[in-house]
């Protein structure tokens, strides 16, 4: 099964599909002037509004979004998905994994501006702009079942997973127990809809945010001279045909790029999901939200996650993968470390958990109606259990394959509306002149 499901995920994130992501990527930075380089303009967007309201009582604050978004996203792409990708294909993963999520701002942007211009009040995100943007309903139903599929599995069982991995790794919990107490947990939030996860997302998630980014700067001043030549490395094996342990720089590029994409969501539209929910009309404000969070969860978290890991560990000499690899790493710290990572990897997969079940959710409704509602979140709280107990690495190429199959829809409507798209320092200019 693990090598049916390696083959196919090789066909799915081949070169035509990093291609595609690339294309997209750059097509939308170049029409935007390079707008990712106007971090003044961006902070002001976001931050400076960043404790609104909603004046509508069905819909929830910007920071309520961009804290069910980035809660959603930081979970086990920014930990263990790193360490997968180190142990796939190599220090060189990192280089494009950085690369790809700055060029990657403007795909989030981009999504999120057409997710808010198209929205109505039965149908919003990115179902919208498929189907009343480029008038292709049956398209936006195929985006929806992968979506749904992509929830239950890179959203579901993969942060699970990592969530019993982790706490077996570094607490020695039984898989089961946490798999049962993690299904309990995820069923008191989400039966709760968007205003209960938004509520626990923006309470938990900044608290997290800023334990790990200390305890990550704990082990790189312990490591502080390894730092550059640990930057070296990155960058001479993301440029190696053939690199230390036979990665080279395609394997670099397709696991630094699926799993940035993995971990920040751009081009997979699922984050419009929940921007279309806020009170926000501006599509503008939106996109910009979106770019905060690709930088923050990819280029500045990924990015400390694979430097502790590299100055801490022999990556590649212990035959250590995913979470194995993550409390070595941190274990440097001591004790604070080893049980530290753990318990972040498991709160940030389990808040990824429950964003990414509104996701499905939204998914789910798109495709059946209102009615079942409550069969997927008990579909969904089942498979948070059979997650925690599954393979680590069958899962992870599972959730590869989802994310593929999903951007496709997702990535050709962007590009179809790519003139509809407009740009802050754009409209600044035109409105100048």
């Amino acid at each position: 099964m693990q090598n049916f499901l390696d083959a196919l995920g090789s066909g799915v994130w081949g070169v035509p599909m990093l291609i595609f992501f690339i294309f997209t990527a750059i097509r939308f930075t170049v029409q935007s002037h390079f707008f990712q380089l106007h971090p003044i303009k961006i902070f002001k967007t976001t931050l400076g509004s960043l404790f609104k309201k909603s004046d509508n009582e069905n819909g929830i604050s910007q920071f309520s979004a961009f804290c069910s978004v980035l809660g959603a996203c930081i979970g086990t792409g920014n930990i263990v998905g790193v360490a997968t990708a180190l142990y796939s294909g190599g220090p060189g993963t990192v280089f494009w994994m950085v690369i790809s999520a700055f060029f990657s701002m403007m795909t989030a942007y981009s999504e999120n501006y057409l997710g808010i211009k198209y929205s109505t009040e039965k149908v919003r995100g990115a179902f919208s702009y498929i189907e009343s943007g480029i008038k292709m309903k049956s398209l936006a139903k195929i985006y929806a079942f992968f979506c749904l599929i992509s929830a239950l599995g890179m959203g579901n069982m993969t942060q699970s997973n990592s969530i019993s991995d982790s706490l077996n790794s570094s607490l020695g919990i039984s898989p089961f127990i946490v798999s049962a107490l993690c299904a309990l947990l995820c069923s008191a939030i989400i039966f709760g809809g968007l205003k209960r996860i938004a509520k626990a997302q923006t309470i938990i998630v900044p608290l997290m945010c800023i334990f790990y980014f200390v305890l990550s700067g704990i082990i790189i001043f312990k490591f502080k001279s390894e730092l550059i030549p640990c930057i070296k490395l990155i960058i001479t094996e993301a440029f190696t045909l053939k690199a230390v342990g036979g990665f080279g720089i395609y394997k670099a590029a397709r696991y630094g790029i699926s799993r940035g994409v993995f971990s920040n969501e751009a081009g997979l539209g699922s984050s419009t999901i929940i921007h279309a929910q806020t009170n926000s009309k501006s599509g503008e404000n939106q996109g910009t939200w979106a770019m905060l969070e690709v930088f923050i969860d990819t280029i500045l978290m990924c990015s400390l996650t694979a430097i502790v890991m590299l100055v801490s560990t022999n990556y590649n000499q212990n035959n250590l993968f995913g979470a194995e690899l993550s409390a070595e790493a941190y274990s440097a710290a001591g004790a604070l470390g080893r049980g530290g990572i753990g318990v972040l990897t498991a709160v940030f997969s389990f808040m990824s958990l429950v964003g990414c079940s509104f996701y499905g959710e939204k998914s789910f409704e798109y495709l059946f109606g209102n009615k079942y509602i409550k069969i997927y979140r008990f579909m969904y709280i089942v498979l948070v259990f059979i997650g925690g107990i599954n393979s680590p690495k069958l899962v992870w190429s599972f959730a590869d394959i989802c994310n593929g199959l999903m951007a496709i829809p997702n990535l050709f409507a962007i590009n179809c509306l790519a003139k509809e798209i407009v740009f802050p320092k754009t409209k600044r200019l035109s409105k100048s002149g």
